[in-house]
């Protein structure tokens, strides 16, 4: 008798679920997860607005690390999903299908973390609190709502 796997087959988990396994259910129509991003951040972009892939970027790259779990400090992004603000434009930009830096997004972002006194994105997300990076994406996404009207 052929081999056909069906001794093998282990019984579902209640592992917590990886951001990224969650992300990619979301986006690829798999079963919905608790957390969800706002429909509006997928929608299509017209080739003559590049400024709306940056606001997409930066909604997306907040929804990555707003619940507080999900953020980490002095690193990029961990293997259980964690990221920093750096990282969680990386992982926004890696989940729209983008090819390439992000330089709209990095620029606003960059900017918010000059005018709060910092030389880069790495250190406003090192020596701030959780709290204080999304109040920095928050005003990141407002500046790229103004160049996008």
């Amino acid at each position: 008798m052929p081999f056909d796997g069906l001794n093998f087959v282990s019984a579902p988990t209640t592992a917590k679920i990886p951001v990224l396994t969650r992300l990619s259910h979301l986006v690829f129509g798999a079963p919905p997860v608790a957390k969800s991003f706002p429909l509006h951040a997928f929608t299509p972009v017209p080739a003559s607005q590049p400024d709306a892939v940056t606001l997409q970027v930066l909604t997306i790259g907040r929804a990555l690390i707003e619940d507080r779990k999900d953020w980490v400090q002095r690193r990029y992004e961990t293997r259980d999903g964690r990221r920093c603000a750096v990282g969680a434009l990386r992982g926004a930009a890696r989940l729209m299908n983008l090819h390439g830096p992000q330089t709209g997004a990095n620029t606003i972002l960059l900017s918010v973390a000059m005018s709060r006194g910092f030389n880069d994105i790495e250190s406003m997300n090192d020596n701030s609190s959780h709290r204080q990076v999304i109040s920095a994406f928050d005003e990141a996404i407002a500046r790229a709502r103004q160049y996008t009207q």
